[in-house]
């Protein structure tokens, strides 16, 4: 009961953010800590704080920093890093690909083998390549949803809850 009052309460205060806010990349920079919020890692994938790296989503990027400057995952502070490709990625809890780095995606994959990450894309349709998360506009470009993929996120340790499972498209 009291797991189906968050996630109702959860939906409300979306519902009242989403009406304050400016652009879709402010809007997929909550959804992106309320996915944090709704996924378990491993205890040892914390071992350096709760990472949030974006690849190639500038304005994602730039919402989020101040978004989640104050907000914790657990007991653990938040910290956001931006990669410019795949190259340099570091181990981080969620990786959020945006469309312009898409066309990358196995590299990144493969440099995140043996990791705990969520991997989140902005291109619908990644889910049945390994990202766990496709978070798109619809077809008329006016609502924000997503599609979730549970075993992919299981191939890297990760544990969905329901509240997210019911959630997603």
């Amino acid at each position: 009961m009291k797991k189906g009052l968050f996630i109702a309460a959860l939906l409300l205060v979306n519902v009242f953010a989403f009406s304050q806010i400016n652009s879709v990349a402010e809007a997929k920079s909550i959804y992106i800590y309320n996915f944090s919020r709704m996924v378990q890692w491993p205890t040892e994938s914390y071992s350096n704080g709760f990472t949030i790296g974006v690849i190639g989503a500038n304005e994602v990027y730039s919402y989020l920093v101040p978004y989640v400057k104050n907000k914790k995952v657990g007991n653990l502070p938040i910290t956001v890093k931006k990669f410019d490709d795949a190259s340099g990625l570091s181990q981080c809890n969620i990786i959020y690909i945006g469309n312009s780095k898409v066309q990358h995606f196995s590299e990144i994959v493969s440099r995140l083998q043996g990791s705990n990450s969520l991997i989140i894309t902005e291109k619908k349709g990644m889910i049945n390549s390994g990202a766990a998360i496709d978070l798109y506009l619809d077809l008329d470009q006016s609502k924000l949803k997503f599609v979730l993929n549970t075993s992919n996120a299981e191939k890297y340790d990760l544990t969905v809850s329901k509240g997210l499972m019911d959630m997603a498209m």
